[in-house]
Formats: C-alpha cells, sequence, structure tokens
C-alpha cells in the first residue's frame, strides 16, 4: 500500500484485522509497517532505482510470508508501482518457502483480482469484513 494511504484511519483498523489473522492462523515475527509495529525490512532492487516496505511479514513453519492490505487505485502510475512490488514480493516469497497473501477490504476485490490476473501474479486472497 502506498504510503500516503498508510495515514488514513481505515488502514488502522483494517490492519488491526490482518494481524489478528496472523495471529489466529499461527503466524510468528509479525511485523508492520503500522504505527505500535516493528516495521518489516525495506527491500530494494539491484540497481536501487525501486525501494519499497511490505505491508506485513510473518513467519511460519522457518518459511516467510508477505501479507499486502489492498486499496482500489485510480490512478496507473501507483497501480504501476504496486504491480511491480507485488511482482517482487510474490518472487521474494517463493524463494523463502511461503507465499503473497492480500487481504482484500470490501469493494476492491474485483480490482485485486483483475490485477492479479492482468499481471500473471500468484497470491491468495483474503476478503476483510467491514467493520
Amino acid at each position: 500500500m502506498l504510503k500516503t494511504q498508510k495515514q488514513h484511519q481505515e488502514f488502522n483498523a483494517l490492519a488491526e484485522q490482518v494481524i489478528q489473522y496472523a495471529e489466529k492462523s499461527g503466524y510468528q515475527e509479525i511485523k508492520a509497517d503500522f504505527v505500535g509495529y516493528e516495521s518489516p525490512a525495506s527491500l530494494t532492487s539491484v540497481n536501487k532505482e525501486v525501494a519499497f516496505t511490505p505491508d506485513f511479514t510473518a513467519q511460519r513453519d522457518g518459511k516467510k510470508f508477505y501479507f499486502e492490505l489492498v486499496v482500489k487505485n485510480t490512478n496507473e502510475d501507483d497501480n504501476r508501482k504496486l504491480i511491480t512490488k507485488w511482482k517482487a514480493l510474490e518472487a521474494i516469497a517463493k524463494i523463502k518457502g511461503g507465499f503473497l497473501q492480500l487481504f482484500v477490504p470490501s469493494g476492491c476485490f474485483k480490482f485485486a483480482t483483475s490485477l492479479l490476473k492482468d499481471n500473471g501474479i500468484e497470491a491468495r486472497l483474503v476478503k476483510l469484513q467491514a467493520k
């Protein structure tokens, strides 16, 4: 999720749902790019042109998992950055034995599935309930 979106109150409520899901699912060493939690390590491309921080990371059974909170964008540049980030996280997760999991709030499911399908990204989707 892009930095400006992380500053909204709605993000805080959704982030708490993701963290609760991870805890209940047996994930450990949960890190979140979210107030009150240790931030995941930022990732930088080899040519140092692209750098980003995963929304959440966690471990289970010695494997690393990356979680992203999906927020619908209308800006094509933001969508390109999001696709780049998801592709990188998908690849890194596979190398580390895990997977990329996208947490999708109400109203964003079609957006998320379209981006995944159109860009050949493998990720598990979890629908978040509105509170």
